[in-house]
């Protein structure tokens, strides 16, 4: 028994012959032969010779080597395997990417008359936001709710029904757009395996430590720095989506989080093999928005009901209300922000209560540095247990100054706000356009507006991967066969050039070339690979 030398003397990548595609079209590729030559060497004495590239029409080998010394046979027969080959390439930073704001729920403080959900041109994508679970907790296991990070370090769960808007980043399909079909020939994915040597990624660096996504121009406040600039990782550990109504739908994905350590939180996710990094940390989507007016994200309070002697007695049972807040630099012409895009909730008890709204120190370290204000105000909706806030229905509360501080100093050092029936009955109705200006937000021409598509403000350097099947035949050539050269030139032991495989009437089916001529010596196997 003799057993299939794996040690290759030389791997070849095969060219599919005409008679091979025409083969694979009606169902009958089928490799029953090989055939190796020499019929591109000149044993003359030179010995550096090129070799031409191989031809798909009229293929096959000028000068075979025969099987054996009596020349009985030309032909050996190969043995057959298949794999995944992943083709992998560092994508330049700086290319391609776009970003699609999706609100399915209108900002906060527009009214009736602004423009409908309809016209936000990136809204084309709210299927795609059901599609990856940040509608419905109902659809899928798994990525049921999207976990922020309070001012006190607490995990917030938001419910895909509360999710109002998701930032996706994708690239698209580069090549020959003329055929519709070349998405799904040659799909590609964000790679998250080890990258090896592929420059500029050094052996020790996985494709998880190489992965980032950076915005330069951001002013995030869990940097805790008064710098503008943040970058964004890929978490070590694959999830993975289940769909509730077809188990064998599944989508992985991975964590997109803003540190490399194991205090790093969510912001996002990545569908890897969607090529779709989306954040849902609605703060960074609101900045990423460019008609939000801002490039800084606010901290989420913590929201909680406590006990004092001027309850909120219009939050019962039954209600919850909803809260969030925003900096400003005064009104009409003087241009700031859309107010914090985290709603925190509570619901009502038997005992009325007040609502806490509690910020710690260290969260602001940007304000009347990277962004200015001299106004702060709490806004606030009580609704029907189970309603969403309306947009147009939340009430203005002034806390620019309260108990005679002003709000700079209560948010340098860590302060709770207090909301009593006395405060919510006083309180206004907040409309956005009184407080961000340079956007006619009832116009239905006027651009740019809320969910616009843009140029992604940043850098994203991922790689990219794309799984190539292969059909693999090795041709082995055991000692004392196939060293019978027809070459009129020959001298010596052969020099093989190309490999033929066959089918079973000894046609070409696919052609394959060495690059370097092979001497034939001793026990040799050829590993021939066709690329699907």
């Amino acid at each position: 028994m003799s057993f299939l030398n794996t040690n290759f003397s030389a791997t070849v990548g095969a060219r599919l012959t005409q008679k091979g595609r025409d083969a694979i079209s009606k169902g009958n590729f089928v490799i029953s032969y090989f055939a190796v030559g020499d019929s591109e060497y000149n044993y003359s004495g030179i010995t550096t010779q090129s070799v031409y590239a191989p031809f798909d029409k009229d293929v096959n080998v000028k000068y075979p080597l025969w099987y054996t010394n009596s020349g009985s046979t030309l032909y050996g027969v190969p043995v057959q395997s298949s794999f995944l080959q992943p083709c992998r390439n560092v994508m330049d930073p700086d290319s391609g990417w776009t970003v699609n704001v999706v609100w399915d729920q209108k900002p906060i403080g527009l009214p009736t008359n602004s423009r409908a959900l309809t016209g936000y041109t990136s809204n084309v994508h709210t299927g795609t936001k059901e599609f990856l679970g940040y509608n419905s907790s109902l659809g899928q296991t798994q990525n049921t709710g999207t976990t922020i990070v309070n001012t006190m370090n607490e995990i917030v769960t938001i419910t895909p029904e509360e999710q109002k808007c998701i930032a996706l980043l994708h690239y698209t399909q580069s090549g020959i757009t003329a055929d519709p079909y070349r998405f799904f020939k040659y799909d590609d994915y964000i790679s998250t395996q080890i990258t090896g040597n592929t420059s500029p990624n050094p052996n020790s660096l996985s494709d998880k430590d190489y992965f980032k996504v950076t915005i330069p121009t951001l002013m995030y406040h869990r940097n805790h720095s008064s710098s503008a600039g943040a970058t964004f990782y890929m978490s070590g550990t694959t999830k993975q989506m289940v769909s509730n109504y077809h188990s064998r739908f599944t989508i992985d994905y991975r964590d997109l989080v803003d540190g490399t350590g194991t205090t790093a939180n969510r912001v996002g996710k990545i569908f890897y093999n969607h090529k779709t990094i989306v954040f849902d940390d609605e703060e960074i989507v609101a900045a990423l928005d460019v008609n939000s007016k801002r490039n800084y994200t606010l901290t989420a309070p913590k929201v909680n009901a406590v006990v004092t002697n001027s309850p909120l007695t219009d939050l019962t049972t039954g209600k919850t209300i909803y809260v969030t807040y925003m900096v400003s630099n005064g009104t009409g012409s003087t241009l700031n922000g859309l107010p914090c895009n985290y709603f925190m909730k509570v619901t009502g008890q038997t005992i009325p209560h007040s609502i806490a709204v509690k910020f710690n120190s260290n969260d602001f370290t940007n304000l009347n540095n990277g962004y200015t204000a001299n106004k702060f105000h709490i806004l606030a909706q009580i609704v029907n247990n189970g309603t969403k806030p309306n947009p147009e229905s939340w009430k203005l509360m002034d806390y620019t100054t309260d108990n005679g501080t002003s709000f700079t100093s209560h948010l340098s050092t860590g302060y709770t706000y207090t909301i009593t029936q006395a405060a919510y009955n006083t309180a206004i109705n907040f409309v956005l356009s009184d407080y961000v200006t340079g956007t006619d937000y009832t116009s239905t021409s006027v651009t740019p507006y809320f969910g616009n598509q843009r140029t992604f403000p940043g850098n994203v350097s991922v790689v990219r991967s794309t799984d190539i099947a292969e059909m693999v035949f090795n041709a082995n050539l055991p000692t004392g066969k196939f060293v019978t050269s027809q070459n009129p030139t020959k001298a010596g032991n052969p020099r093989i050039t190309e490999v033929a495989l066959l089918n079973s009437n000894k046609e070409a089916l696919a052609f394959g070339k060495l690059v370097t001529p092979l001497e034939r010596t001793g026990s040799q196997v050829i590993q021939v690979k066709i690329d699907f």
